[in-house]
């Protein structure tokens, strides 16, 4: 994997990162309301959305709030289509998701 590509998915996994950034895309939020709607505690909060900050994914505005940057609108435009991909991933089942006629072990894989 790009080691570019692997660093932005280490930060979106964090815990909480990717539900903060998630609810940013609607505009800016406040520090309490973005740890109300993701449910995380403050400290743990304040380090995500430094780690964001610094990645220069969000900002804070005139206002304090917090708000996607530039880059994170355009990444945006990025996890939404793979968010609506997910959303019909996980509509199917199991089964679904195995193509017909593929073996039940990759060539690869103990089995």
């Amino acid at each position: 994997m790009p080691e570019p590509l692997a660093a932005l998915v280490d930060l979106l996994a964090r815990r909480h990162t990717l539900a903060v950034f998630w609810c940013l895309r609607g505009g800016s939020s406040s520090f309490r309301a973005l740890a109300a709607k993701v449910g995380a505690a403050e400290s743990q909060l304040s380090q995500r959305t430094r780690e964001l900050r610094e990645a220069g994914l969000v900002e804070v505005d005139e206002a304090g709030e917090y708000r996607l940057t530039s880059h994170g609108r355009r990444l945006l435009g990025v996890v939404e289509p793979l968010a609506g991909w997910a959303e019909n991933w996980a509509t199917l089942s199991p089964r679904q998701r195995v193509p017909r006629g593929a073996a039940s072990h990759a060539a690869d894989e103990a089995g």
